[in-house]
């Protein structure tokens, strides 16, 4: 049920319901060790065929280039599991030890295992949080931009811990000695309960998206080129069948007279810092679009007592004039494809440098205006894209691949083509700021502050879409204050569990 709730099924309802049969389960297990280890065992169960669905694409994506395909799925679904196996046993754990209701402690404890998972270094992958699940119906979403994404998980927890409560009060009642004793007011409150808790900030989102004020601040054109995975392993003809694609989609958008081109990531295969005929190119390309061209590719730099070149994923800003001298370089690597973590920049096995700074970039145009940019999953940290609304940008351009994540056959196209964009539009909702997407394969799109989703491009096919975006002139709960609940629902979690600890009960 849990899969089902996000993209591309987007059923939604299953993310307010999937929780209930663990729940249900775990509060059913007796107080001791061996109840512990079943609620702990149940967690594991259910993350393995959870996270399994929800990342197979990881197998699908990774197998066809290495044989670490699908042991790196594997591994990421197991340590995942492992999470839920540690959320299972404190629930039960702490249900038993403090006497606490079920209906306080899932919600703080389920927010508290998304929180950690995007706390953990280089090994961060905070993908698709149960609050993402409400992303394709954004108006749900709208409380975001109080308490972000991992906030709206807390709702989603508690509803889907006041309905196991009704459950298990229902249940309770039918096993009494009356056999058909219906479920009468003990059940009946947390099920009110739960349709209250729904209800509150569904009114909000709905408040939100007929008070919010829009603006335009530019107008953008986003490049998909399409260039297959298969090709792009091969540097030399990547590089020149990408510059014809890239070349003629730019120059037809001049006729739109955009303030803004954007390509995807790496979508030029070579390192721009050191390829001034490249720069030359793009110069003149800018020149005859009218605009100037976000650009993905490779950048270096020498540092250290080695001075050995120092390899980026980046974006560079391309003009009439050449190129700005800000560039941003991509500060959140993928692990083991982008760089193997804790592994030493430059050894065999090095890869790619962390970028350090998020500078600001300026658009074309009579009236310029101020963008920060994501660099494919960078979009999935809220806390990149809070940075730059808090430092002044007015909205977001998030460049990407995607092409890893299938192929053009109907059989190959995997679930985070889906997934993927929808981490932009929750980072939309928490900051109200607009945004566009760049992918180099699909799906290419704009957001704007509400989280609406327009022109969104079709996947594996070349195209071009321009559009104005729209921004607010608003900082949001979430921009000042960041992930707060989420926050203090993980620092009263672990203040439960030392509680717990303390007050020791032999049975339990």
């Amino acid at each position: 049920m849990l899969a089902l709730a996000y993209p591309p099924a987007r059923l939604v309802v299953p993310a307010f319901v999937g929780l209930v049969p663990l729940l249900v389960f775990i509060a059913e297990r007796p107080a001791g060790p061996a109840g512990r280890w079943a609620a702990t065992q149940a967690g594991v169960l259910t993350g393995l065929v959870y996270f399994g669905l929800q990342l197979y694409w990881i197998a699908a994506a990774l197998a066809p280039h290495s044989l670490l395909g699908v042991p790196a799925w594997a591994l990421t679904v197991a340590l995942l599991a492992g999470f839920l196996g540690a959320f299972s046993w404190a629930l039960h754990y702490t249900m038993h030890r403090l006497d606490l209701p079920l209906a306080l402690l899932a919600p703080l404890l389920w927010t508290t295992l998304e929180w950690t998972q995007g706390r953990l270094g280089a090994f961060s992958f905070p993908w698709l949080g149960l609050g993402h699940a409400l992303t394709p119906y954004p108006v749900l979403a709208g409380a975001a931009d109080l308490v972000g994404g991992r906030g709206l998980t807390l709702w989603v927890a508690g509803v889907n811990a006041l309905l196991a409560t009704a459950l298990l009060r229902y249940r309770a009642g039918r096993s009494s000695s009356v056999p058909h004793l219906r479920p009468g007011p003990a059940a009946a409150a947390p099920l009110v309960a739960a349709v209250l808790l729904a209800a509150a900030p569904m009114t909000y989102g709905y408040w939100r998206a007929v008070t919010i004020e829009m603006v335009p601040v530019a107008t953008v054109a986003v490049v998909q080129p399409n260039i297959p995975q298969s090709l792009r392993i091969h540097a030399a003809p990547a590089l020149d069948t990408s510059w014809t694609a890239l070349a003629r989609l730019t120059t037809s958008s001049a006729s739109q007279a955009p303030d803004l081109v954007a390509w995807p990531e790496v979508a030029l295969l070579a390192d721009l810092t050191a390829q001034p005929e490249l720069a030359n190119a793009l110069a003149d390309l800018s020149s005859q679009t009218g605009a100037p061209i976000l650009v993905g590719a490779y950048g270096s730099s020498q540092s250290g007592p080695d001075t050995k070149r120092r390899l980026f994923n980046s974006a560079f800003l391309a003009r009439e004039a050449g190129l700005d001298e800000t560039r941003y370089d991509k500060r959140r690597l993928v692990p083991f494809v982008e760089r193997v973590p804790l592994w030493p920049t430059g050894g065999r096995f090095g890869g790619l440098e962390h970028g350090r700074t998020q500078p600001l970039f300026l658009t074309g145009g009579h009236n310029p205006s101020t963008f920060g940019v994501l660099i494919c999953y960078e979009a999935i940290f809220p806390n990149l894209a809070r940075s730059y609304r808090k430092n002044g940008a007015r909205f977001l351009v998030n460049i990407t691949n995607d092409g890893w994540f299938g192929s053009d056959a109907w059989y190959g196209r995997t679930s985070a083509l889906w997934q993927h964009p929808a981490h932009l539009t929750m980072r939309a909702i928490e900051n109200r700021m607009g945004a566009a997407r760049a992918a180099n394969t699909g799906i290419s799109m704009f957001v704007d502050p509400l989280g609406n989703t327009r022109q969104a491009t079709t996947v594996f096919v070349q195209d071009l879409r321009v559009d104005t975006i729209l921004t607010t002139n608003e900082s949001t709960l979430f921009t000042r204050w960041g992930d707060w609940l989420a926050t203090l629902a993980a620092i009263t979690s672990l203040a439960l569990v030392l509680a717990a600890r303390r007050n020791h009960h032999p049975a339990s």
